[in-house]
């Protein structure tokens, strides 16, 4: 997946969660604190802040930002659930370029 690809994959994830924050906090009322919703859509508002106006050179660059900003900015287990999956996602293709570069 190149830099640009994964940028336009979270700006359509920022819109869906922008879209239906209402909806997440809904799901989360019974269980939880109804905070789901409102903390995601500030997560990625911060990440969308961060990935705008900026050049990537591949898409581990890009999830960085989006695990760095969604364990910084989304309260509760949300954050850390969400920010180390993306921060996987970065590791993963991080490796893979190292082995295609013959770097491993």
């Amino acid at each position: 997946m190149d830099a640009g690809l994964a940028k336009k994959w979270m700006l359509h994830f920022n819109e869906k969660i922008q879209a239906n924050k209402d909806y997440l906090s809904e799901l989360d009322t019974p269980i939880g604190d109804g905070d789901h919703g409102g903390n995601m859509a500030r997560g990625m508002a911060a990440v969308v802040e961060n990935l705008e106006g900026k050049d990537f050179t591949n898409s581990a660059e890009v999830f960085q930002v989006v695990s760095m900003q969604l364990l910084s900015k989304v309260g509760g287990a949300s954050g850390p659930l969400y920010g180390s999956a993306f921060m996987g996602i970065m590791k993963l293709l991080a490796w893979q370029m190292l082995f295609k570069q013959g770097l491993i």
